[in-house]
């Protein structure tokens, strides 16, 4: 057992997540299989405390054409100024030769982006990258060799969605060819419905974490699991998916996707002084990012600061706000783009406070407890009357309350390490 005692807190927790984004998906059956990409989607981010609200206009079949002909596609469009549109193409047209897709399929994808982008000029396009089947389109292969296997149509999809994206100044997510590395490297994860066409949940997951990866960023795994989803599964989608994000970001353009995260460091740190910095992450080249501290306090990072290296802006909050007594503080920091904008907002527990002689007054002096917790209980040496806290390890507070007594409840924790905070003396304990 050891004992922690900070002997200064400078604390920024995150408390709540509140990055909000508005997606329109337009697209066929491969969309709106198994509830939906845009649900799924919705149900990963929201694990992580952001909120997307999607819509989806599907329609079986469909091609890009058969979208410009139809007036409710573009009263969609129309509906709102959205943070980013989503375009699927129907499976098997971009896949066919290259003369056929320019005739029946890049006009129409034109006339789409023209019209999303007539309707808001900040609005970024996605376009959707499919599967190949999973035996080649063998209803075409007479007609066309690269149909006749799975290798030939992914890469002719592959070409046409990337074709797309450079004649309309968009980007590609490239859910084909995540789909392709789990494929190939964990067959037995069955990406497909029986009809060796459509996606399975598995497939549905794979594609939901591809766009959640674009927009999101956040360059690791996804906590949210569908129902009855094997976690080997989960975690080998997740791996082979950010993989891709990394291996194709600039065939896809996913290097001009501007998006924006801010992420406080953890608040409290294991025999080391806790850390009062945050980072925030840019996507893309940005004229300048404004941060806003939501006191009336605010600051512009530009790209040639010496706080920016490689689009991430490293933030030191003590530069900014000092010795402000403790405060709830909503921090908003914004990346523009010429006249465009994205931005993350996280309200956070700024506390700036100096201890005296290594403990503050009102702080325990000296608490043991049992470390690890197997039985559900934190069970201190001695009893113990103080308010508490308990945080993840990345300061997101879970739980608070007051202790009378020898033990605090636990119970409700999965395994893994967490923080505690008494009167400001923090302590790491782990659940197994």
């Amino acid at each position: 057992m050891k004992k922690f005692v900070l002997i200064a807190l400078i604390a920024l927790s995150s408390i709540c997540f509140a990055q909000t984004k508005s997606i329109l998906f337009i697209g066929n059956s491969y969309t709106y299989s198994n509830g939906g990409v845009d649900v799924m989607l919705k149900n990963i981010a929201l694990a992580e405390g952001d909120t997307l609200e999607t819509e989806a206009f599907t329609v079986g079949g469909a091609k890009f054409s058969d979208f410009c002909n139809n007036p409710e596609t573009f009263e969609r469009i129309k509906s709102r100024a959205w943070d980013y549109v989503v375009l699927q193409e129907q499976s098997q047209l971009p896949a066919f030769p290259p003369s056929q897709v320019e005739t029946e399929c890049y006009p129409f994808a034109k006339q789409l982006c023209d019209s999303i982008r007539a309707n808001d000029s900040c609005t970024q396009i996605l376009f959707f990258m499919t599967w190949g089947r999973e035996n080649g389109d063998q209803s075409n292969c007479a007609n066309y060799e690269p149909l006749c296997t799975y290798d030939g149509m992914q890469q002719r999809l592959r070409e046409s969605y990337v074709q797309m994206a450079d004649d309309n100044n968009a980007i590609v997510v490239p859910v084909g060819l995540a789909w392709k590395y789990v494929r190939d490297n964990y067959p037995e994860i069955n990406l497909y419905q029986s009809d060796g066409s459509h996606p399975s949940l598995e497939g549905t997951y794979l594609a939901a974490l591809a766009f959640c990866e674009a927009i999101l960023g956040n360059d690791g795994l996804y906590s949210y699991v569908p129902e009855n989803f094997e976690p080997f599964t989960a975690l080998h989608i997740n791996l082979w998916v950010l993989r891709a994000m990394i291996d194709y970001k600039e065939e896809c353009n996913l290097s001009d996707l501007l998006s924006v995260k801010f992420e406080a460091m953890p608040m409290l740190c294991k025999d080391m002084m806790p850390n009062n910095q945050a980072n925030i992450s840019i996507t893309a080249d940005f004229d300048s990012c404004v941060c806003d501290f939501g006191n009336g306090i605010s600051h512009t990072f530009l790209p040639n600061d010496e706080e920016v290296s490689n689009y991430v802006i490293y933030v030191d909050f003590r530069t900014y706000l000092g010795d402000i007594p403790s405060e709830l503080l909503n921090v908003c920091v914004t990346a523009y783009r010429g006249y465009c904008s994205v931005s993350d907002c996280e309200e956070f527990l700024y506390d700036y406070s100096v201890v005296i002689g290594g403990i503050e007054d009102n702080a325990v002096e000296s608490l043991n407890f049992t470390n690890p917790v197997t039985n559900g209980k934190l069970q201190f040496d001695s009893d113990v009357t103080s308010n508490y806290e308990i945080y993840s390890i990345e300061g997101r507070l879970l739980d608070s309350g007051f202790v009378s007594g020898n033990e605090i409840d636990v119970s409700q924790l999965k395994q893994g390490m967490y923080l505690l905070k008494i009167n400001g003396v923090g302590y790491k304990f782990v659940v197994e």
